[in-house]
């Protein structure tokens, strides 16, 4: 195999007979299919969940004929102004794997480090390392690791266990099954009982999961109960893991909170990064934007260069600038960001 006969990372995971995955990693974990990154390979689409003007991509690929281990790549590649894939950072990624590993996938520890002086690769964190291997190993019909039974046991008897000594990949691969109705089950009837710390854990891991009503309703009451307490931590993990739940119950938080006279910075970052949805509507960015005035220059040119870069609010954001009936601070924060720019 050539670097020079091979124009995609696709075409290169074709060429070496894998099957293969592709998860979003940019704002959350996103299944994508494999026709539309194709096309963001191509420059017909752009990145879906872009930050920091990137594309994060994990891939998950395997050859069932040559070996039972499955890979993974953890993928960074800029993003031009548009949004569309940076084509000549693509083709060096490319070239530095067909160097170091010509036509075959399985690994030696060689390979590995070969691959691992690649500029377009990424570290993700402990947390989303075993998010992500949770989610892996779930797409691909693999089973959970050891301390998955560890995570059922605590939550089944939480008196007699101590969570402290669950791991976070347990936790994760717990999660990633709670689509199974007898876990979920389990875990509603004793969610009152778990560890405050290991609620967040459970949390943090939701964001990566599209979630059914009945799990969203859990997370909803969670908040509820937070915001009675003015718990922010638990305000947090609970806005977090509503990032892919049902839009009618993610706008039963967001509305209300929308209304409050001041959001802090941690919340007006979380919902740009998490729930973009929130912007397909020219009112509610306005409403936003109004919120991010109340901060510093910084802060507000952060969020707003985060959020028009996401090609499902673009558009939105931009008309929401324009409107007349923005207050004169948040008009007078948008001309010094478009003097800045």
């Amino acid at each position: 195999m050539s670097a020079n006969t091979i124009n995609s990372i696709q075409e290169f995971l074709d060429a070496s007979q894998s099957q293969y995955k592709f998860i979003d990693m940019g704002r959350g974990f996103r299944e994508i299919t494999p026709e539309l990154f194709a096309d963001i390979e191509q420059q017909r689409a752009p990145a879906p969940y872009p930050r920091q003007q990137h594309m994060w991509l994990g891939c998950i690929f395997w050859a069932e004929q040559r070996s039972s281990q499955h890979y993974i790549w953890f993928i960074k590649l800029p993003l031009d102004e548009r949004g569309l894939l940076n084509q000549a950072a693509r083709n060096v990624f490319l070239e530095k794997v067909v160097n170091a590993l010509g036509a075959q996938l399985e690994h030696t520890e060689k390979q590995q480090g070969q691959l691992g002086d690649n500029p377009y690769t990424f570290v993700p964190n402990q947390q989303q390392l075993a998010d992500f291997n949770a989610k892996a190993k779930a797409l691909v019909g693999a089973k959970p690791g050891q301390g998955f039974q560890a995570v059922g046991e605590y939550i089944h008897a939480p008196a007699e266990h101590d969570w402290q000594l669950l791991s976070v990949q347990g936790v994760a691969d717990y999660v990633a099954r709670l689509s199974d109705p007898m876990l979920f089950a389990a875990l509603s009837m004793q969610w009152q009982q778990l560890a405050p710390s290991f609620q967040t854990a459970v949390l943090s891991s939701l964001e990566n999961y599209v979630i059914n009503k009945p799990l969203a309703m859990l997370i909803k009451h969670h908040w509820d109960a937070a915001t009675k307490q003015n718990n922010d931590i638990h305000m947090i993990a609970s806005l977090r893991a509503l990032a892919q739940a049902p839009e009618a119950i993610v706008l039963k938080v967001l509305q209300p909170l929308l209304q409050r006279a001041y959001l802090n910075a941690d919340l007006l970052i979380l919902i740009a990064a998490r729930h973009m949805r929130l912007f397909a509507d020219i009112e509610r960015a306005k409403v936003f934007l109004e919120k991010c005035a109340l901060h510093d220059d910084v802060l507000f040119q952060g969020l707003f260069s985060d959020i028009v870069q996401v090609p499902q609010c673009r558009i939105y954001i931009l008309q929401a600038i324009q409107s007349d009936s923005l207050s004169q601070l948040c008009k007078t924060k948008i001309a010094r960001l478009q003097q800045a720019r």
